[in-house]
C-alpha cells in the first residue's frame, strides 16, 4: 500500500496462519540442531507474529543461515559429550591443545602461519580488536609494519568472515604485499588493476558495483585514486582501509582528495607511514585527519624505535668527504653560473626552467656521466622545439622514476636561444671531459676493494647506475627500466648469492636485501633525506644480524654541503618533536632546497612545530606484559595443533596433589547473539570418589556422570569475576564501534552532479542511481547497528572437554 512502511523482517505475514507453534525441546540458543539434512548451532531466535526466524550456524562449513519456524522443523541433536578414552600422554596433548586456544575478548583471531611472532607487532592489532576506528603505523623502517597490518587484516577476517577489506600500496609494492599476506597469514588477496576491473564489471550486472563482494582488495595508490575508480569505491562501506606510505596521501594532491573520501565510508582506518612528520603542519593535519569524524580524537599513533622492538644491534653511517678534481670544481663552476643566470632570467611564471635547472644541478651532484646525459638531452630538445612541461611533478613523493621526462628539460631559459645553445655545448664538452676523472667512482672503487663485503649502491639516476655498471659489470642491476618479475628475479638472487647490487630509488622502498647484506653506499645524498632512511633500511630489517654499515659519498665544495646544513637543522626540529630516539625526523623538499642552493635565498627561519600535538602511543609495561603472553600463547597454540573433537578421558593413580575422583575440564564460552564467541577460558572442576583402576567402559561412564555433576554446579566466584570483565570490555568495544558506524552513518552522502531536469534523461538516471546507493548505504548502516547492538549481549556456553580419572 503506498505510504506504509514495511519491515523487511515481515516475510510470512498469512492471516490464516495459526498461532506459532512453541519450538521443539532442545530447540533452544546454542544448542546443536538438525535440520535439511545438516547439523547446525542456533545462533538466535528473532520472533513474529506468525512465524520465528532461526539463525543458524553451520558446524561444518561455518556459515549462516536463516530459516524459517513453523515451515523448517528443526530438532535438537543429543549434545551429551562424545567421550573417548585415552592413554595419559594424549590426554595431556589434547588438554595443552584447550588451553592453548582460550582466548581473550581482545586476542587477535589471526595465526601466523610462517615467521616468529614478535609482542611488540601485536599491539596495533589488539587495540584495533579493542575498538580503535584509526590506527597510524609509524614505527621506524624495518620493523615490520606490513605484519602488523596482516595481524589487524587477519584479525578482521577472523571476526566478520563477511568483511570488506581495502589495501592501498605503492605499485611496485602490489606483488611483496601479496606475497606477506599469503605466506604469513594465509590471506588471499584480489589483485585490483584496470584489467581485473574491465573483467570484473563485464560478469557483474550493471547495478552491482565490484566491491560488494566479501574480501581483501589491493591495488596501487595510484589506481585506486583515478576518478572512476575512487567514485565507485565511495558507494561502498569498507570495514577496514589500509594506506601504506601514507606520507604520499597528504593534501592538497589527488591521491589526499580521493582516499580521505574512501575513509570517511570506512569503519576502520589504518595508515602506515615510516615518515609520519616532515615538519610540515599542514601536511600532517591532512594525512592524520583522514577518516575523522566530528568531535573525535586524533588516531592512535604507534612509533617504537629498535630500542623498543628489542633490537640492540647498532648502526654505523657516515658522510665521506670526497675531493672532486679540478674538471669537475670547473664543472660545477660553470653550471652554477648557467643555472643562476636561467634562475634569474626566466620569463615571469615559467616554472618549467626552474625546474630544468633544478634538475641538472641535481645529477650534477650524481655523477658527470647523469649531467652529460642531461645537458645532451636538454640541447637537443631545445633545437627541437619539445613541448614545455605543464607542471612540477618531479617532487612528489609518491612514484620514484629513476629517468627525468623530456618535457621536464624541455623548457627554454634564454629569451635568446642561441646563446644557450652555445652555454649547454660547452657544458657538454667540459662533463664529457669529467667523466674521465670521476672522483666519486674512483673512491667507490677503492672502498670496495677495501671492505670486499656484499653492498647495495644505490644512486637517483639510471645514468649514473648505467656508468657504475660499465665499471662493475658484475654487480647486479635494480632500477625503474625492470619489470616486477626482473625485479622480483634479482632481489631473490641477491639475498641468495650476495655480492653487489646497483640500485636506483625505484628499488628503495619496501624491498628486503638484508638476508646476505649489511652494507649500503649511498652514491650521492638524496634532497629528500626521507629516501635516505629509506636507502639504509632496505638492509637494516628485522632478521639482520649484523651490525649495519652505512656510506653517503658527499662531494666537497658542492652544493652537497648545503644539504647536510639543512638536514642537521631538520633533524633538530624532528627530535624535537617525535623524541630524541628517533632515527630520521628531517625531511627536506626539493624545492625548498634548490630555492637555497640555486637563487642563494636564505631559509633560516625556524620551522613550525606540528599544530596537531602527535599522539604517540606509548604502551604501559601490564601492556608490554600482555602482549608477550599473547605472543607466546601464540606459539603455543601453533605447536599444539587444533582441539580434539571428543572428550578425552584417562586415569592415573592418585597422589597427594590429586585425591581420587574425576578430575573435569570444563571450556566456558561467552558468545554474542550471532554466535561469535568473544572470549573463552578452562576450569579444573574435581568431582570427589574413590573408585578402583577403572577399564575404558567404567572410565567413559565415571566421566560421563562426573560431566552431569559438574553441569549443575552453581558458577564459581571466579568464573563471576571472568565473565563481568569480559562483558564490561566487550561492551565498551562495541560502544565505540556503535559511536563510529553512527558518525559515518550521517556523513553518507552521494552527491548528485546536476538537477534533474526535464528532457535530461543522464541527470535523471544519476539522480536515480545516486538514490540507490544512498539508500543501500542507509540499509548496511541499519544491518551494522543491529548486528552491534545484538552482539553487545553475551551468553555463557559451559562444556566438558576433558576428564581424568584418579583411581587408589
Amino acid at each position: 500500500m503506498p505510504g506504509k512502511s514495511i519491515d523487511d523482517r515481515e516475510t510470512c505475514n498469512d492471516s490464516l496462519a495459526a498461532a506459532v507453534q512453541p519450538l521443539p525441546p532442545g530447540v533452544s540458543i546454542g544448542a546443536r540442531v538438525h535440520v535439511r539434512g545438516r547439523a547446525w548451532r542456533l545462533d538466535m531466535v528473532v520472533p513474529h507474529d506468525d512465524c520465528r526466524e532461526l539463525h543458524l550456524f553451520d558446524l561444518r562449513d561455518e556459515r549462516r543461515r536463516v530459516l524459517l519456524w513453523p515451515h523448517d522443523r528443526p530438532v535438537a541433536v543429543d549434545d551429551r559429550p562424545r567421550l573417548e578414552t585415552v592413554r595419559l600422554a594424549r590426554w595431556c596433548r589434547g588438554l595443552n591443545a584447550w588451553l592453548a586456544h582460550a582466548a581473550g575478548p581482545c586476542t587477535p583471531r589471526a595465526r601466523l602461519a610462517d615467521g616468529r611472532v614478535l609482542p611488540y607487532q601485536l599491539l596495533p592489532a589488539i587495540a584495533v580488536a579493542q575498538g580503535a576506528s584509526r590506527i597510524v603505523l609509524a614505527d621506524e623502517v624495518g620493523l615490520g609494519k606490513t605484519i602488523q597490518a596482516g595481524w589487524i587484516v587477519a584479525d578482521l577476517a577472523g571476526r566478520e568472515p563477511d568483511a570488506r577489506v581495502l589495501i592501498a600500496v605503492p605499485a611496485g609494492l602490489r606483488r611483496q604485499w601479496i606475497a606477506e599476506l599469503e605466506r604469513r597469514f594465509g590471506i588471499a588477496c584480489m589483485a585490483v588493476d584496470a584489467a581485473w576491473l574491465r573483467a570484473r564489471v563485464a560478469d557483474l550486472p550493471a547495478d552491482v558495483l565490484p566491491w560488494t563482494a566479501p574480501g581483501v582488495y589491493l591495488g596501487s595508490l595510484d589506481f585506486l585514486k583515478r576518478g572512476d575508480v575512487s567514485r565507485s569505491l565511495q558507494a561502498v562501506v569498507w570495514d577496514l582501509l589500509v594506506v601504506d606510505e601514507a606520507h604520499t596521501v597528504t593534501s592538497p594532491t589527488e591521491r589526499h582528495a580521493a582516499f580521505s573520501a574512501v575513509a570517511s565510508h570506512a569503519r576502520r582506518v589504518v595508515l602506515i607511514t615510516a615518515t609520519p612528520y616532515s615538519g610540515d603542519p599542514g601536511s600532517f593535519d591532512s594525512m592524520i585527519g583522514m577518516g575523522a569524524t566530528p568531535g573525535e580524537a586524533p588516531p592512535l599513533m604507534f612509533r617504537r624505535s629498535r630500542a623498543d622492538a628489542g633490537d640492540g644491534r647498532p648502526r654505523r653511517h657516515r658522510f665521506a668527504r670526497v675531493t672532486i678534481s679540478r674538471t669537475e670544481a670547473r664543472l660545477q663552476r660553470l653550471l652554477e653560473r648557467y643555472t643562476r643566470d636561467v634562475w634569474d632570467e626566466a620569463p615571469d611564471g615559467t616554472q618549467g626552467a626552474r625546474l630544468a635547472m633544478t634538475i641538472l644541478r641535481k645529477r650534477a651532484l650524481s655523477s658527470p656521466a647523469a649531467l652529460a646525459c642531461s645537458l645532451r638531452r636538454r640541447l637537443a630538445l631545445l633545437e627541437g622545439a619539445a613541448e614545455l612541461p605543464r607542471q612540477l611533478g618531479l617532487f612528489e613523493d609518491d612514484e620514484v622514476d629513476d629517468e627525468v621526462p623530456d618535457a621536464a628539460l624541455a623548457a627554454p631559459g634564454f629569451a635568446d636561444c642561441a646563446r644557450e645553445r652555445e652555454r649547454l655545448a660547452a657544458l657538454i664538452d667540459l662533463a664529457g671531459t669529467a667523466v674521465a676523472s670521476d672522483s666519486k667512482l674512483r673512491y667507490l672503487q677503492r672502498l670496495l676493494r677495501r671492505t670486499k663485503q656484499s653492498a647495495v649502491i644505490f644512486t637517483e639516476y639510471r645514468d649514473s647506475l648505467l656508468r657504475l655498471a660499465a665499471v662493475l659489470p658484475s654487480a647486479l642491476q635494480l632500477h625503474g627500466g625492470l619489470d616486477a618479475a626482473e625485479r622480483s628475479s634479482v632481489q631473490a638472487r641477491f639475498n641468495a648469492e650476495g655480492g653487489l647490487l646497483l640500485a636506483t630509488d625505484a628499488a628503495a622502498e619496501g624491498l628486503n636485501l638484508h638476508e646476505r647484506c649489511h652494507v649500503v653506499i649511498n652514491y650521492e645524498l638524496p634532497w629528500n633525506p626521507a629516501r635516505l632512511e629509506q636507502r639504509i633500511g632496505r638492509v637494516d630489517r628485522i632478521g639482520q644480524r649484523r651490525a649495519v654499515h652505512a656510506i653517503t659519498l658527499v662531494a666537497r665544495d658542492t652544493a652537497e654541503d648545503l644539504v647536510i646544513a639543512n638536514l642537521a637543522r631538520r633533524l633538530a626540529l624532528v627530535v624535537s618533536t617525535l623524541g630524541e630516539r628517533d632515527r630520521l625526523g628531517a625531511f627536506l623538499s626539493d624545492v625548498q632546497i634548490a630555492r637555497r642552493v640555486i637563487a642563494g635565498e636564505s631559509d633560516e627561519a625556524p620551522l613550525a612545530p606540528a599544530r596537531t600535538p602527535i599522539p604517540i602511543r606509548t604502551p604501559d609495561p601490564d601492556e608490554r606484559v600482555a602482549a608477550a603472553d599473547t605472543a607466546n600463547h601464540f606459539e603455543r597454540a601453533r605447536a599444539a595443533g587444533s582441539p580434539p573433537s571428543r572428550v578425552l578421558v584417562s586415569s592415573v593413580r592418585s597422589s597427594g596433589c590429586l585425591p581420587p575422583g574425576v578430575m573435569v575440564c570444563v571450556r566456558h564460552a561467552l558468545s554474542t547473539g550471532d554466535g561469535d564467541i568473544a572470549a573463552s577460558r578452562l576450569q579444573l572442576i574435581h568431582v570427589a570418589g574413590s573408585p578402583g583402576k577403572p577399564g575404558a567402559s567404567l572410565a567413559r561412564g565415571l566421566a560421563a556422570r562426573a560431566a552431569a555433576v559438574v553441569k549443575d554446579l552453581p558458577i564459581a566466584p571466579d568464573v563471576r569475576a571472568w565473565i563481568a570483565f569480559v562483558t564490561t570490555m566487550y561492551g565498551t568495544c562495541v560502544a565505540r564501534l556503535l559511536a563510529r558506524e553512527r558518525s559515518i552513518a550521517s556523513r553518507t552522502e552521494v552527491l548528485r552532479e546536476v538537477q534533474p531536469g526535464l528532457f535530461d534523461s543522464r541527470a535523471l538516471d544519476r539522480a536515480v542511481a545516486s538514490s540507490a546507493v544512498e539508500d543501500s548505504l542507509d540499509a548496511e548502516h541499519r544491518r551494522r547497528v543491529g548486528t552491534l547492538s545484538r552482539g553487545a549481549a553475551l551468553h555463557l556456553t559451559s562444556t566438558p572437554v576433558a576428564a581424568l580419572i584418579s583411581w587408589r
